[in-house]
């Protein structure tokens, strides 16, 4: 890998942050003693040949930063009109990162000492995969299109994931929270599950679940559902399981050792991800928020953050002001407990206006962009738009997202009954989703354990379908009307393969 082409990986790739408010206990940029993670890697005697290939091909280098010195803090930072009391704010941005390496045990089975015995590997068992089209398998394993180069970058993410962070138990159906906060150990119900974009130019989706029957946290798990209660019919791959038993810490991320090979390959990318609906909290799109340790705040020390408009990569504000909303301890309605908001007042003239890096899809195809809602009053009238960085055409016409709330649910102005919410002679979700509606997953619990889909105040709106490639970076914005003030709420938002909301012999279920 060049010099210009590692120097843009690095800046495309590895924002993260550690912030040291007295509510994070658990900041790796605190442990004393502790090495970067190249020398974490040295050290670990059962990892030497993925050490080495991360030399061979260059991405230690990208593994040795600490900290952005040229980050400029903000010190007197906006109040968020809707929350109370004061905002917080980060005062450093460190780098962080996660790396999955397999125990030498696991390449000597398969004879791989080196780059080289890796590349011939990878070329015999896998090279006719769709995926592993145009690599190269020369020996210049520092070109970023090398078969080697894009393994090792599959192993590698630009955010911390501590154990507790694998996945964020929080409001799954039938998950007990309070138990939950008050012991401090997670019992599964229905799966849980997350989507993190891995290092290198070819950006890549790795999976994280765990479920009641997983036996643990596993990486690219692919299983079929149940259909009306959501846990596991039938295994089609099990995984690869991973735990903080397993593990070593360094002062700037955190290494899993892994006892299976972690491959990219069709079975995972055509076979899985393309046939099923990917949800992504926008959270957990943001390397600087993992890394910051507010994914699992258990704390009432504070309830918003406020990020300067460039502090995130794949989250820019144009216009507004960016708050984190931690909801894990009031146990709140949002996906995984927390959100995102962009506010704005009249005294604004341009409005909330963000864009948004989107995940890469694992397949060229067309895919439904969905956004989850929370019907409010201090929502704004909004204009949406898709494409690439540079040509972002609107979607549609601009659509008023005011709704108001009778929290007892007996007016028919409320929520989304205005849309056809309602039973009728037609069904309330076909209703709805002409509209451009959906009820909320019915995985996700609100008050007194019931499903969110029951709780006319949350909902998804389909943004519209589009065709998207494998390897191509896509954007959506959301920009309000400047003569509108009110906040632009991001909790999560799908990408869904036409093979889910388009199969005429399988409908999608309401999970």
């Amino acid at each position: 890998m060049n010099n210009t082409a590692k120097n843009i990986g690095i800046g495309l790739f590895c924002l993260s942050c550690v912030f040291p408010l007295s509510a994070q206990t658990d900041s790796f940029a605190s442990e004393e003693n502790a090495s970067l993670l190249p020398a974490a890697l040295e050290q670990q005697t059962e990892l030497k040949v993925f050490t080495k290939l991360l030399k061979e091909t260059q991405w230690d280098k990208a593994l040795v930063l600490s900290e952005d010195e040229s980050f400029v803090p903000v010190y007197n930072p906006p109040r968020n009109p809707y929350m109370s009391g004061s905002s917080e704010t980060p005062f450093k941005r460190p780098y962080a990162f996660t790396v999955f390496a397999e125990h030498d045990s696991v390449f000597a089975s398969r004879g791989i000492k080196d780059a080289a015995t890796l590349t011939a590997y990878l070329q015999e068992h896998y090279a006719d995969n769709q995926v592993f089209d145009g690599m190269l398998y020369n020996d210049q394993y520092t070109d970023e299109r090398h078969v080697v180069n894009r393994f090792v970058a599959y192993h590698l993410l630009p955010q911390i994931l501590r154990p507790e962070q694998l996945v964020f138990h929080y409001n799954e159906l039938g998950f007990d929270t309070n138990s939950y906060i008050h012991e401090g150990k997670a019992e599964p119900t229905i799966p849980v599950y997350d989507y993190y974009t891995t290092m290198g130019s070819d950006r890549r989706l790795l999976k994280v679940y765990e479920s009641k029957t997983s036996d643990g946290v596993r990486l690219n798990r692919m299983v079929v559902h149940d259909p009306e209660t959501f846990m596991e019919q039938e295994v089609k791959h099990e995984g690869i399981l991973i735990s903080g038993d397993h593990m070593q810490k360094a002062s700037n991320g955190n290494i899993y050792f892994l006892n299976k090979l972690l491959v990219y390959d069709d079975a995972f990318a055509l076979d899985g991800l393309a046939q099923e609906r990917m949800r992504f909290d926008f959270t957990s799109l943001s390397p600087e928020l993992m890394n910051l340790g507010y994914r699992r705040l258990m704390t009432d020390d504070f309830r918003t953050l406020y990020m300067a408009p460039d502090y995130m990569e794949n989250i820019k504000v144009l216009s507004g002001n960016l708050f984190y909303n931690p909801g894990f301890s009031w146990q709140w309605g949002d996906y995984q407990g927390d959100e995102l908001v962009v506010t704005s007042s009249s005294s604004q003239k341009d409005g909330s206006d963000v864009v948004i890096k989107l995940p890469p899809v694992p397949v060229d195809g067309t895919y439904q962009l969905r956004l989850g809602l929370y019907g409010d009053s201090n929502r704004g009238i909004v204009q949406y738009y898709f494409g690439s960085e540079d040509d972002m055409a609107p979607v549609g016409i601009p659509i008023d997202e005011r709704v108001r709330i009778d929290w007892s649910g007996n007016t028919a102005t409320s929520g989304y009954y205005a849309y056809g919410w309602e039973n009728s002679f037609v069904a309330s979700d076909l209703i709805l989703y002409q509209g451009g509606l959906m009820k909320a997953p019915n995985s996700i619990q609100y008050i007194s354990f019931k499903p969110l889909r029951e709780f006319i105040y949350f909902g998804r709106r389909n943004i519209g379908n589009f065709y998207m490639r494998a390897g191509e970076t896509y954007y959506f914005r959301i920009k309000m009307s400047p003569d509108t003030s009110g906040l632009i709420f991001l909790d999560y938002l799908e990408l869904v393969p036409s093979s889910v909301y388009d199969n005429p012999s399988k409908a999608e279920d309401i999970w």
